[in-house]
């Protein structure tokens, strides 16, 4: 059986515990994914996907998620983020780029921009447009802190 995810839309979203699965939990309820089922997926948006700024599947759906995430403590800063290149043929499919770093970087968007595009460039497709989303963790006192950014597929 093949599943081919028709939707997709892009989510950031940051959480604190003293727990750090619970962090992670938290993150994932702030982007708006906490009530789903998520099956990670390796970085290809399939043909015909078409971008929502919503997910209208019911709580408990399984979902298709490339994400990364991060967890920082105190005195620790960390940055998620992920980039959706869309191409110029509906019948084509994207790729999608995901990156987590222990620091603050400068230009984090045009780095994964610029992955997409060289992606692309090898697939030989043109690209349309590219869709990017992030967020900035920082270590709390006493707490786990975490990062997610996701590009969500149902």
């Amino acid at each position: 059986m093949t599943i081919r995810p028709e939707n997709f839309t892009i989510v950031s979203g940051s959480g604190q515990s003293q727990y750090p699965l619970v962090a992670f939990d938290n993150a994932l309820r702030d982007a708006g994914i906490g009530d789903f089922n998520l099956v990670k997926v390796s970085s290809i948006l399939p043909a015909h996907c078409v971008y929502k700024e919503s997910i209208s599947a019911e709580n408990g759906s399984i979902i298709y998620t490339a994400y990364s995430s991060i967890t920082v403590k105190e005195g620790e800063i960390g940055n998620t983020a992920v980039a959706v290149a869309l191409p110029s043929l509906p019948n084509e499919s994207g790729v999608i780029f995901e990156c987590s770093i222990l620091e603050k970087h400068s230009d984090l968007e045009g780095v994964l921009r610029g992955m997409c595009l060289e992606a692309m460039s090898n697939r030989k497709k043109i690209v349309t447009e590219i869709k990017y989303a992030s967020k900035d963790v920082s270590g709390i006192p006493g707490l786990f802190s975490v990062a997610i950014s996701a590009v969500v597929m149902w």
